[in-house]
């Protein structure tokens, strides 16, 4: 079945799933899906190696062509992730590569809880993530990424309690190191934004610690310039 035939999650759906994770110190880990995924995802099954190394913005995302080891660390996260963003864009390498590479490597998306893969930027809307944030004033925020110290402050502003933060994360091969990190500060939430590496780190973030982990991509950056906090 394809993507767009699922029913997705809508935003406060999935902020009300956020909500019971933290109510009920329970697991939860947002993912999300678009073209540096589903590129990562093709390699060799979908898609020639020679291909995919013309999308010159994959080293940016923190993927050097080939690695089949990062195809198949990605593809374990999606399965195991609690809520999967997906691309619902038309263009080549978004939406349909995403269906090829489900279908090429047996992804049921029946199976799964799936949500739009810029969830990240609808949380931020009509202050969903900030009153989440500010009405649980005892939540320590863990921010992964190499642009999260923008963050800082920022949540210091507005007295959100940051329990650590941990940069540099060097693309997909670091994925593993970054949660070892993660696993040494006590927090509540983690806000990943870290390329193609947040899905493992995300994944494995949410499961080792029992806590929420959310790919908080590029929303990082529009925090602050948007004012939504």
């Amino acid at each position: 079945m394809e993507i767009v035939e699922q029913k997705l999650l809508s935003p406060n759906e999935v902020m009300e799933k956020i909500e019971e994770a933290y109510i009920k110190k329970q697991k939860l880990s947002v993912v999300r899906l678009g073209d540096g995924e589903a590129l990562t995802l093709a390699q060799s099954i979908v898609m020639p190696f020679s291909e995919i190394q013309k999308r010159e913005f994959l080293p940016y995302a923190g993927l050097q062509v080939p690695n089949l080891k990062a195809r198949d660390e990605l593809l374990e996260a999606i399965k195991k992730a609690d809520i999967v963003g997906v691309a619902m864009n038309e263009l080549e390498d978004f939406t349909p590569l995403l269906n090829k590479c489900f279908h090429a490597h047996k992804i049921d998306v029946e199976e799964m809880t799936l949500t739009n893969a810029c969830i990240n930027y609808f949380l931020l809307e009509n202050d969903m993530l900030k009153n989440f944030l500010l009405k649980n004033p005892n939540i320590r925020v863990l921010l992964v990424g190499n642009a999260t110290p923008y963050l800082l402050p920022i949540f210091n502003r507005v007295n959100i309690k940051v329990a650590g933060l941990i940069k540099p994360v060097k693309g997909v091969k670091d994925w593993q190191r970054v949660t070892q990190l993660a696993g040494k500060y006590r927090f509540d939430i983690a806000l990943v934004s870290a390329g193609i590496a947040a899905v493992m780190i995300c994944e494995e973030i949410a499961k080792k610690t029992n806590k929420i982990a959310i790919d908080f991509g590029h929303a990082t950056n529009l925090i602050g310039i948007r004012k939504y906090l």
